[in-house]
């Protein structure tokens, strides 16, 4: 990979320790994957979460911080593996809080921005049309690749915080344009898509695709962003996708135009039954559930007040827990709203900048997960030795609810 002299530089330790490290990832990291160069990016979304990055993640954020290192574009964090205000009523131990808080604090010390959450680009980070951006979290990538426009590769841990400290990134994968042509189109079903459905498609798009890249045609005209939201974090879930095109909704029709012209090879109807397959995947058992758990990607305002109008007059049934996963900002006005209030008064709690794919579920005593997101029941099934139900979110209410 080509290095300017000021890279070069870098590389040689001339600008500190923190980037000389951050230079030899980057560069590693290039050669590997055959990239030209580096380009510069307008924003970073690293992970920073104890259950997945362990202590030699904390040792290297540390390490970093103190050998002077600072991130050099706005940078936001995926959510921590604890709710960073009130841990305790979460039953995490104060062992495991205490390496998260490490984790936070070296990250704070990075000059990271206080805004951990899947959804940057839904409260804190948003990059514009054709923007380079380096993120980690899959939800997010697809999201910046299909909705916004901008271009990011799926990192991984590490390269994201590299990237974020020299303010530049590999170029190779998503940020050429020949990769992000679609070579496969998929057919939504017919009809009213629920909760549920979105996720299902999601998942089976991802599962089906490879490193492909799919296009989406069918998509329902009263889709919103928090639908596919979840159907794009539903299939980064289950493979390594980073973009989709939503035919009618995605801005990248130059893209569109190259694959209607011969790339396209593959033309695949989704029929009603191949989302009830996915459904049946997904389900390990018909336990009862110890943990309702939505939220994978955070849920937002308006997805919060959809929850509290079906909570409305219901009451959570005893030895089953509601936790309602959201980003601070939206905690904050959910808050001021009286939504938070109306959710715990039917006995569910909202935890903020915390998630339950990267929260110890198992540790803090949970046994039955039951949830609507792909992204968690297929995060919790593979590697989390916990049991997943996966049903809609009115499905869900009307079970575990009096």
């Amino acid at each position: 990979m080509y290095l300017d002299s000021a890279q070069e530089g870098l590389l040689k330790g001339e600008g500190g320790d923190a980037k000389r490290i951050a230079m030899e990832m980057l560069t590693k990291v290039g050669d590997a994957v055959g990239a030209e160069s580096l380009v510069p990016i307008r924003s970073a979304h690293v992970r920073a979460d104890y259950l997945d990055l362990h202590d030699e993640g904390v040792e290297l954020f540390e390490h970093l911080a103190a050998s002077g290192g600072e991130f050099g574009v706005p940078t936001t964090a995926n959510p921590a593996s604890i709710d960073l205000v009130d841990w305790e009523s979460f039953g995490i131990s104060s062992e495991f809080a205490r390496e998260q808080v490490r984790l936070c604090t070296a990250y704070y010390r990075l000059a990271g921005m206080p805004c951990w959450t899947s959804v940057p680009y839904q409260v804190c980070n948003f990059p514009k049309p054709g923007e380079t951006v380096a993120w980690a979290d899959p939800n997010s990538v697809v999201f910046a690749n299909s909705i916004l426009g901008s271009r990011t590769n799926r990192l991984t841990g590490r390269t994201d915080l590299a990237c974020a400290i020299l303010g530049m990134t590999p170029k190779f994968g998503m940020l050429l344009d020949d990769n992000r042509v679609a070579d496969v189109v998929f057919r939504a079903p017919s009809g009213i898509l629920s909760d549920l459905d979105y996720r299902s498609l999601g998942y089976l798009i991802g599962k089906s695709v490879g490193a492909r890249v799919p296009a989406l045609d069918g998509v329902p005209q009263d889709a919103v962003s928090d639908d596919l939201k979840h159907l794009g974090a539903a299939a980064a879930s289950a493979g390594p996708l980073a973009m989709i095109h939503y035919l009618g909704i995605s801005g990248d029709s130059r893209a569109l135009g190259v694959a209607a012209t011969g790339r396209m090879s593959e033309r695949i109807d989704v029929s009603r039954s191949d989302l009830e397959s996915v459904e049946t995947e997904m389900n390990q058992t018909q336990e009862n559930p110890d943990l309702v758990a939505l939220g994978a990607p955070h849920l937002s305002v308006s997805e919060l007040g959809s929850l509290a109008r079906l909570l409305e007059s219901r009451k959570m049934k005893q030895g089953i827990r509601l936790y309602a996963y959201t980003s601070q900002q939206a905690y904050e006005m959910a808050t001021r709203a009286g939504i938070r209030a109306d959710i715990e008064a039917a006995g569910g709690m909202l935890s903020q900048g915390t998630d339950a794919d990267v929260s110890p579920l198992k540790a803090m005593g949970f046994h039955v997960v039951m949830t609507n997101s792909a992204l968690l029941a297929q995060t919790l099934r593979t590697e989390r030795a916990v049991k997943v139900r996966y049903a809609s979110l009115r499905d869900i209410i009307r079970e575990v609810t009096l």
